[in-house]
């Protein structure tokens, strides 16, 4: 299955990457998807599966909010992106090694500089990204979703909720009248709209 993988901080902007992953998932299907706390089955060796789907994944989607660049290793005052060891940062150096195509969307923030990076990630501000502003979230979120259809002709469309249409009415209520629920019925006889009375 295709997948557009999204790349995130649990400590950043988390319902900006909820309401991302929601969109993206009504326009193409959860499973075409990679968001790993709804994407990873209870039980499963998270880290394996976090890492499958990078490679499975043709985009990768490095979302950044306020606490992106600056989130500190807890005790230490060091920066997250700045440990080898950081989640974030092996995805990206993953993606990069494998060829993917990296994007990324910024939750109302700024453009980092190479020079706030570490090495391996210096090329991300040379990348187009797509800025996300507060004011026009749905705007450009769907603008998000077109331009990565254009960019991933084979991402599936989610299937279409069913429609359902509101019954419509028309009856008379006297002797020999007939009550009609269109589309649905139709039925002959005496009808009453109460108690009958003498």
């Amino acid at each position: 299955m295709t997948q557009v993988f999204l790349n995130y901080r649990a400590d950043d902007e988390k319902f900006g990457v909820a309401l991302i992953d929601r969109a993206l998932s009504e326009k193409f299907g959860e499973s075409a998807v990679f968001f790993a706390s709804r994407s990873i089955d209870l039980g499963a060796e998270w880290e394996r599966e976090m890492f499958d789907a990078v490679r499975r994944s043709d985009a990768l989607l490095v979302i950044m909010g306020r606490n992106w660049l600056e989130s500190p290793v807890p005790g230490t005052g060091h920066r997250r992106i700045d440990d080898p060891c950081d989640f974030v940062r092996r995805e990206i150096e993953t993606a990069f090694e494998l060829g993917k195509q990296v994007i990324p969307v910024r939750l109302d923030v700024r453009r980092f500089t190479a020079e706030e990076l570490p090495e391996t990630l210096r090329s991300l501000p040379e990348l187009q990204d797509i800025h996300i502003h507060c004011r026009t979230t749905k705007t450009d979120i769907d603008q998000l979703a077109e331009r990565l259809r254009k960019l991933i002709p084979s991402l599936p469309a989610a299937e279409a909720p069913p429609v359902y249409t509101t019954p419509k009415f028309v009856g008379t209520a006297h002797a020999g009248g007939t009550l009609t629920q269109a589309d649905r019925i139709e039925v002959a006889g005496d009808f009453f709209a109460g108690p009958r009375f003498p």
